[in-house]
């Protein structure tokens, strides 16, 4: 027996596409109350505190498509400046609305401070499927600098306190950041690379694990390593030559030979002498070794 195909209303229809996302949390700080009023599209402006321009071209479409058929669902925000209006929050649905070819929306106009409205697009941002974990982890970040505990955090945008600590510790290096922004480690591997203060460790380790030559155990196992090394040689005021012998090759390793003919020839003797200096040193170096 066929199944049958559930009728989908307007309201489940705007819902569905994430168009409801900060009236509960509006509502409950009582920053929407009636009435509601009709205000032309052309009046209205984005929240300027909103980063975000990217909010996806299908994504709007299907919106756009939804309010053609079943018109604007609920309201939204936004205080009054001069003769215009600034969104407080849903400048996605403003864009689909736009897009609808609808002329007016339905606003409730409150007397929203600065802090609030950066208040307002920030979690907004967070409550964005799409968004990227050092994003959001940047919108935590904002928001701790508004004051907010995590634990305030936590109750605001529906998120375990532990997963917001272990986002913002992401934060703490730049280097492990930038490797879970172009999604070549997961997060809480990133989280257990962070907590290595050794550059070249973390290095290392983020190489290994874009190579998927480690599993989540294994670096634990390589990070907890890594650190009692870190802490004995402190202790014990043993000397490691390794990381600055492996920067230097890793800066060597960027001078480019085959662009030599196109140097100024005033920096070929320049050139010349710290590679010898360079190759002296490091004959010096072996010799000492084998000493």
């Amino acid at each position: 027996m066929a199944r049958r195909r559930a009728i989908l209303s307007s309201e489940d229809a705007q819902r569905a596409l994430g168009t409801d996302i900060l009236d509960r949390l509006l509502e409950a700080e009582g920053l929407v109350e009636v009435p509601v009023v009709e205000v032309p599209i052309g009046e209205i402006d984005p929240n300027p505190y909103q980063t975000r321009r990217d909010f996806g071209k299908q994504g709007l479409e299907e919106l756009a498509t939804s309010m053609r058929v079943h018109g604007f669902y609920g309201h939204l925000v936004a205080r009054q400046v001069d003769d215009r209006y600034q969104l407080g929050y849903g400048e996605r649905r403003l864009l689909a609305a736009q897009s609808a070819g609808l002329s007016t929306i339905p606003l409730v106009v409150q007397d929203l401070t600065d802090a609030q409205m950066m208040e307002i697009a920030i979690t907004e941002n967070v409550q964005r499927k799409d968004l990227n974990p050092i994003e959001e982890a940047e919108a935590y970040k904002q928001l701790t600098e508004l004051g907010y505990s995590y634990r305030q955090i936590s109750a605001r945008v529906g998120k375990s306190r532990g997963y917001i600590s272990m986002l913002l510790s992401l934060l703490r290096q730049e280097d492990v950041a930038e490797s879970v922004r172009h999604q070549r480690v997961g997060i809480r591997e990133a989280h257990e690379i962070a907590k290595l203060e050794d550059a070249e460790q973390r290095r290392e380790l983020l190489e290994r694990m874009a190579r998927r030559e480690l599993d989540r155990d294994a670096l634990k196992v390589a990070v907890r390593t890594a650190r009692q090394r870190g802490v004995s040689a402190t202790l014990t005021g043993i000397y490691d030559p390794i990381p600055n012998l492996r920067s230097a090759l890793t800066k060597l390793g960027r001078i480019r030979p085959d662009r030599f003919p196109d140097m100024d020839e005033h920096r070929l003797p320049d050139v010349r002498t710290l590679l010898q200096e360079i190759a002296s040193r490091a004959r010096f170096f072996l010799e000492q070794l084998e000493k």
